[in-house]
């Protein structure tokens, strides 16, 4: 069990059935956002400092709720969906949770990430999310280079992001199945991972400012990966 915390978060693991809840505890100000039409599931009103204690974090917005933990999904439960997104040891939760967020919001795009050196699905990444994770199609896998042999088996083109790219986003073909490869913060995309790179795409920016966060990246390339199916 753990504790997910947020409105949003709280709200969209309801609607989504993803998880058993087994209690939600609010502040009394938020009593009517998230109890109305609530049946079956314990709701216990507290203190702010008791769900500050609880949540181990100030910034829950008054909800807090204790679930099942998180099922992440199959890899071979992906492998239909037009556009994935492979992260190469993103760690900041923050980024992790805002690109899953972009992903789903922008493209219904299934996410895969490493069991190691890279941040998992844990209440802050479902907080950063706004809940996002309660839908999306995330798989966390031991070898992400294997996992990307076995999109590109399945069909897929591996599109890597990376300002030393050799071909603008905007000048990617349109395929029928596309896996866009992100780096981490620090590391970028691995030389291992290189190597099942199909296509290398920067973001073209003004003038000698090349600098944007993965997240940042992710939204802009996921909007004009997505958009081409919408045209």
């Amino acid at each position: 069990m753990e504790f997910i915390y947020g409105k949003n978060p709280v709200k969209e693991a309801l609607t989504a059935c993803s998880r058993t809840f087994y209690e939600i505890m609010i502040s009394r100000e938020k009593a009517d956002d998230i109890t109305s039409g609530l049946s079956g599931i314990p709701v216990h009103t507290l203190s702010k400092q008791e769900l500050d204690r609880i949540a181990k974090t100030r910034f829950h917005q008054g909800v807090v709720a204790k679930v099942s933990r998180y099922r992440y999904a199959s890899l071979s439960s992906l492998l239909d969906l037009p556009l994935v997104v492979l992260l190469d040891c993103v760690e900041d939760p923050q980024n992790l949770g805002s690109i899953i967020r972009s992903a789903f919001a922008l493209a219904d795009a299934g996410i895969i990430i490493p069991e190691n050196r890279a941040a998992s699905i844990t209440p802050a990444v479902v907080k950063a999310s706004a809940g996002a994770t309660e839908h999306a199609k995330i798989a966390r896998v031991t070898n992400l280079r294997m996992a990307a042999k076995e999109l590109k088996s399945a069909g897929y083109w591996v599109v890597g992001l990376d300002a030393a790219g050799t071909m603008p986003l905007s000048g990617i073909p349109s395929y029928d199945k596309t896996a866009l490869l992100l780096g981490g913060e620090d590391t970028g995309i691995r030389k291992g991972m290189e190597k099942e790179v199909d296509i290398l795409a920067y973001i073209s920016m003004r003038g000698s400012f090349n600098s944007l966060n993965v997240a940042n990246s992710a939204a802009i390339a996921l909007y004009e990966l997505a958009s081409r199916s919408r045209r």
